[in-house]
């Protein structure tokens, strides 16, 4: 699915699951309701950073670049941190000891960093592969959970709300995503690494089967909204 097609559908999703819980159109505008809204659209997009010429990877930067980013800025603050550790221990004296001893540990730090990265990160970015499985969602549950236990505790009540919404928008959008892509011909691995692949063959994406679809949500997201209007 492209972007625009994920959104709707995730739009359509939130309506429903808003209604169905009786929540009144008014709270879309409190905290909550921000958040749940941009955690909807947010979430929309999160699964596919994996894919070099989706939006968000245009926008920003697809995930495997930034790993490879990431590789020497980790690479410079633990050489920084192993090489102060071994001076205070080993109290380095001479300015030709201390610069081999740093270059030495940045090269095996770089070394070591590109072969961790190789072996076991680079091959979760692999595109409808880690990201676009219910693994992957449950790994992004657990980096929320870790941090609102962290550090939400003391914050004031209305960004905890604001949280909380962004939090379930999250999970909404990236649920939605999943299944929007289990529509296409590629498909989905649902249980990442698992190889069995969840493809129901409705659509190839940005066919256009997948155009009609896109205005048969609008569609449908315009008549809905209209109905909560009205309400």
């Amino acid at each position: 699915m492209i972007y625009k097609t994920h959104i709707s559908l995730n739009i359509l999703f939130l309506q429903v699951i808003l209604r169905t819980s009786n929540v009144q159109l008014q709270e879309i505008m409190t905290p909550w309701g921000i958040g749940i809204l941009s955690g909807t659209i947010v979430g929309s997009f999160i699964p596919d950073i994996d894919a070099p010429k989706s939006e968000i990877s245009k926008r920003l930067l697809p995930a495997k670049t930034l790993l490879n980013l990431f590789i020497p800025l980790l690479s410079i603050i633990l050489t920084f941190s192993i090489f102060t550790f071994l001076h205070q221990s080993f109290k380095l004296t001479t300015t030709e000891g201390k610069s081999i001893t740093f270059l030495m540990l940045f090269m095996i730090i770089v070394a070591l960093l590109n072969l961790l990265f190789n072996i076991l990160l680079k091959p979760l970015f692999e595109h409808r592969g880690f990201l676009h499985s219910l693994t992957g969602l449950i790994f992004l549950n657990i980096l929320f959970l870790i941090f609102y236990i962290n550090n939400l505790k003391n914050l004031p009540i209305n960004f905890v709300k604001l949280y909380n919404g962004f939090y379930a928008g999250i999970n909404i959008g990236y649920i939605g995503h999943i299944i929007g892509d289990s529509f296409t011909y590629q498909g989905i691995r649902p249980f990442y690494p698992a190889k069995w692949r969840l493809s129901l063959k409705i659509f190839r994406t940005n066919s256009p089967q997948e155009k009609i679809l896109f205005y048969i949500l609008n569609l449908a997201n315009f008549v809905l909204f209209l109905k909560n209007i009205l309400q």
